[in-house]
This record gives structure tokens, sequence and C-alpha cells, in this order.
């Protein structure tokens, strides 16, 4: 498939200028008065951005077509067969592939099989106990270190995710440190110099290598035959599980495992971090939700859900159109790239009234599409919701009032493949 630039024949000037200022840090900050703009112009030729795991000042970045609507990224997000997934520039990176995000039928649909049967809703569930006891214990360290009551809450949020995965992994528990230095320096918002993303990439891979060969010499000693299902949900840990699924006589391969590793780490340890910041300015942000989720947490997962539409991290991600399609009377050939911007689909005027206001009383809510939709809905949206079930939690059990502060925070600016704070700054009244 070709990656050459998009011939730039329908845009106009005023959606070239909101495309260019897209790119730009008060673009990326706050993208949705510049999504409105270009809702009405979509599909709109001329984006410009790197696809996830590339290494900006080492690769190059990609020329696309960007979608805007509900109903224009819904039904590019189902149509697998005309939007593939596969990325040639990511695959001709220093930076691993990413397992399942980069992938489409029929392989997608036997890794995706393999990898649900070791990464399991059971398996998930199984850390719910464990997350109860150290989501207080961070929030207790988070106290001790906050002045006057006022707490920088993403350093806490970027401890959830990396020990969840380090548990689940079967590593030791100092690993996390590791893991958010290898997620920070994957995503398109690092700060590092390539040589050190690139280094960073390397240093990743060489590690679950080396624990997958430790694993398999473990299992091998222990005589393990052909597994059974059983054995796959009993196996210690998620590395072991994955090297017992089986599905009609297939196995995933150890370059299979590694990958999937991998993305495990950069896929959810930055997105859920992200999320729970963003969650947790919501509910300052909101007092009346806050008050209403903190007498009946029946109404946490709606108001998770509404988040996600409003403010969630996932922005947009890319695609390559694998035979002409016309859309909206605009012609994407095969070959082009396009961009899905799902965090301007999720506010979509025509699918979500008022799409401005966090509702926690939108009938329609599951329709947000911040977890993706069909072949590539999030395999670890379970793991994610239990993680920020927890905080939420926890959060709102140990204080009465979460209020914003005269400081804003501040939010990341380097890419829109996701809409974050990076540093926020609450009052946490104890």
């Amino acid at each position: 498939m070709s990656s050459a630039t998009v011939p730039d024949t329908t845009s106009t000037p005023e959606a070239r200028e909101a495309l260019h200022l897209l790119t730009t840090p008060g673009g990326i900050a706050d993208p949705y008065p510049l999504y409105d703009r270009l809702r009405a112009l979509s599909p709109v030729a001329g984006y410009r951005d790197w696809p996830p795991g590339t290494v900006p000042g080492a690769d190059e970045p990609v020329t696309a077509w960007a979608l805007f609507s509900y109903d224009q990224v819904f039904q590019a997000a189902r149509d697998s067969a005309t939007f593939s997934s596969r990325d040639p520039l990511q695959e001709a990176s220093s930076a691993p592939s990413l397992m399942l995000v980069n992938t489409d039928p029929p392989q997608h649909e036997v890794e995706r099989k393999l990898v649900s049967q070791a990464f399991s809703p059971r398996r998930v569930k199984r850390l719910e106990a464990w997350l109860t006891e150290l989501v207080p214990r961070l929030l207790a360290d988070l106290d001790e270190a906050s002045r006057g009551g006022t707490a920088e809450v993403m350093e806490f949020a970027a401890e959830i995710p990396t020990r969840a995965m380090v548990r689940l992994l079967g590593l030791p528990d100092g690993d996390h440190v590791r893991f958010r230095r290898w997620a920070n320096a994957f995503m398109l918002s690092s700060s590092l110099t390539p040589q050190e993303r690139i280094a960073s990439n390397e240093e990743m891979v060489a590690a679950f290598a080396a624990r997958l060969a430790e694993r398999t010499e473990h299992l091998a000693n222990e005589g393990a035959g052909c597994p059974s299902s059983q054995d796959v949900e009993d196996a210690e840990d998620l590395i072991s599980a994955l090297l017992r699924a089986e599905v009609d006589g297939q196995r995933l391969t150890p370059e299979e495992i590694v990958r999937f590793c991998v993305t495990l780490v950069v896929a959810g340890s930055e997105t859920t971090t992200f999320l729970i910041g963003n969650l947790l300015h919501a509910l300052a942000r909101e007092p009346q939700v806050q008050n209403r989720v903190r007498a009946d947490r029946t109404l946490l997962n709606i108001f998770i859900e509404e988040t996600m539409r409003l403010d969630g991290p996932p922005q947009r991600l890319f695609r390559i159109a694998t035979r002409d399609v016309e859309i909206d009377g605009k012609m994407i050939r095969a070959g082009d790239w396009v961009a899905l911007f799902f965090g301007s689909a999720n506010r979509d005027p025509a699918v979500f009234p008022d799409p401005g206001r966090l509702d926690i009383d939108r009938l329609n809510i599951r329709q947000q599409l911040s977890l993706g939709h069909g072949l590539h809905f999030c395999l670890g949206a379970a793991l994610a919701r239990l993680e920020v079930m927890s905080v939420l939690n926890a959060v709102l059990d140990r204080y009465p009032t979460i209020t914003l502060t005269d400081d804003p925070g501040t939010k990341q600016t380097a890419s829109l493949l996701t809409h974050a704070y990076v540093r926020l700054p609450l009052h946490l009244s104890s």
C-alpha cells in the first residue's frame, strides 16, 4: 500500500487552516472548537501527522484524509475490509509493531481468539481485591505528598495501570517504573529524543523476550504437555497463559507473545492513566454530578462512559484505504491514509445533543466510540474499567469533596493521539 501524500484537491482555505491548527499546541490542548468547524466539511484532505508507534524525527509523518462526523467514523471503523489497520510505516519503523491494533482479518481474528483465552475476564477479575487494597495505599501516599489539601493527581494516576500490568505478567513489583518509562517513550507525546525512544523500545522488546524465555523454560521443566482451557486459566501469570493458549491447534509464536506484551504496556498504561486524570477532573468540575455518583455508585459506569465520550483520551487513529471509496461526494483512493477522529465523532450533535455537556442521563451514551468499535473494540476495556472503578470508589470514599484549584493544570500538547493532562492539581478534602 502506498503512503504517498494525498493530493489536496478538495480542502477549502478554512479546512486547511483548521487542519493546521489541530497540529499546534493550542489545537492539541483543546481540539473541540476545531472539530466543530471541520465536521461540516468532512471528509477533509491534507491532515498531516504520525501514526501511533512511529518515531517523530526518525520516521516521516503521513498526509491523510480526515473523517470528523460520527457516521463517517463509525462506518469506517466497522469496515475493516475497506479501511485496513495495517500500518506499513510502523512496520518499517524501529518501533515494535502493535499486536491486534495493526492487524486485519484473518490474522486479527486468530490472534484475538488466542489472546482472549489467556487475557480472560476471569484473569482480570482476580485483580479486583488487590486493587481494592492498593488504591487506598497510594492515596495515603498522595495525601502525605500534598500541600494544604492540594494534590497533584497525575503521578498517582500513572501508578495504577503499570502496577496492574506488572501484577498480571508476574513480574517484580519494581518493574512498574520501567513500564512507565517504556510507555512514555513509545507515545507520540513523549519529550524524549528519537534516539532515546528507539533505545527504550529496544530495551522493552529485549526485556519481554528474556521473560518469555524464562517462562518457556519453566513450563518445559514442569513437563507441560498439551494444555487444556483450565490449564490456561490456572496459569500463574499472563505470559504463562499466553504460552499455553491454543485454538484449533494454533498457538501464539514467541514473537507474537512479545508483541502482545508490548501492546499491553504501551496501549494500556498511558491511556488508562489519562482516563483517570480526565475522570477526576470531571468530578471536580461538575459538583452536581459528583454528588449524584457519590450517593449512588451504580451511576459510576455511566459517568465513565460519558466522560470517555466527552473527554476520552483516544482522539484519532489511522487506517489505509484498500480500494477506491466515495464518502459524501469525495473520492478516497486505494492506498490513501485516513485519520478517524473518534474525539470529534463523540461530540457530533447529530448523535449526541448538547455534546459539550457532561450528562449522565444521556440515553445513548453507549454509542460513544472511545474504545473503538467492532473488530477493533479495545481488548483491554474490562481491565481499564476495573482500574478506574477502583480509583473512583476509593477517591469518593476517602474525600468528602473534590474541587478544582486556581491552577488549571497542564495538558499534553505534543500529539492529538491523546487528549490528557500531564499535570493536574486538585483540592482533595479529608
